[in-house]
């Protein structure tokens, strides 16, 4: 990954920010929060990488990593409201709702997906109506039902499922798997990849999907502080019955199983590899970003 990465997409999520021309106070100051608070912006930066890879106009990668993060940031808003999550920090700052209240955080998530969609529009744009279907089809497969929010509607009625590993990893693949699967196929499209490699680049999303996922719950289990240096707050899993990986197979086994993902990530990085180097900055990410994650929450 370029070093300036991370500072071109931050400075693309403020600039793009829906903040910047909403008239109530109380939403604009939500999205304002939101925007200029970001995490490590993992998924955008594979965008970026890939955008640039394949192509993509400076601008047009900008706007379709901010896309991409916002699409993330909008199922946070929404993750943590009281009726979903009920938490209270989110990357070290009060939760939005906390601040601004509930109607303005739902409100922001709308904002949000609503100039995500937009700015994939943009982005592709220029390109072939093919390519445009394509995208909007991914959108609706990642995003719908059948992916992050169908995931999301499951994890909230965990606690009457069977409560099995299958169940945990189902709802792992349908949210944070999706949203891999969108951070790498969109950019991928300008690429005109095969269908052997497009089988490769959803198999290796899964794999992170759930090495990510399980990492998280991981975390939730271990950590004794009072807020967890990730994204949201610590301990709640357990106390709200939701799906974690830790709980149903215990830390060693959860550790064991992110170890085997990652293994398999990799081959799957290194097959694409031999298919065409076009897909080399896949294993640039999963160096900078899977194995330390992976390695962080190693015996």
């Amino acid at each position: 990954m370029k070093p300036d990465a991370y500072a071109r997409i931050r400075s693309a999520l403020v600039e793009n920010c829906p903040g910047s021309v909403a008239i109530n106070s109380r939403l604009r100051d939500t999205l304002s929060l939101v925007a200029g608070n970001p995490g490590k912006l993992v998924r955008a930066r594979l965008v970026l990488a890939a955008a640039d890879r394949h192509g993509l106009e400076r601008g047009a990668a900008e706007r379709l990593a901010c896309a991409v993060e916002y699409f993330h940031i909008a199922s946070l808003l929404l993750d943590d409201l009281p009726c979903m999550d009920d938490a209270a920090t989110r990357r070290g700052l009060p939760c939005a709702h906390r601040l601004y209240g509930e109607a303005a955080t739902i409100l922001g998530a709308l904002a949000f997906i609503n100039r995500a969609y937009a700015l994939a529009g943009f982005a592709f744009a220029a390109y072939p109506s093919e390519i445009r279907l394509h995208a909007t089809a991914c959108l609706d497969s990642c995003l719908g039902p059948s992916g992050l929010v169908g995931g999301q509607a499951a994890d909230l009625s965990f606690a009457q499922s069977d409560r099995s590993a299958r169940a945990v990893s189902t709802i792992a693949v349908r949210k944070t798997g999706a949203l891999f699967w969108l951070a790498v196929y969109f950019p991928a499209l300008l690429a005109a990849p095969s269908a052997v490699e497009l089988r490769l680049l959803k198999a290796l999303c899964i794999y992170w999907g759930l090495a990510y996922q399980a990492a998280d719950d991981l975390q939730d289990v271990m950590l004794d502080g009072n807020e967890r240096a990730g994204d949201g707050d610590f301990g709640h899993d357990g106390a709200l019955i939701r799906p974690n990986l830790a709980h149903v197979l215990g830390v060693s086994a959860a550790r064991s199983r992110i170890a085997r993902l990652v293994g398999q990530a990799f081959r799957t990085i290194n097959r694409l590899d031999g298919l065409s180097r076009q897909w080399s900055y896949l294993g640039g990410f999963h160096h900078e970003f899977v194995e330390p994650m992976a390695g962080a929450v190693a015996a």
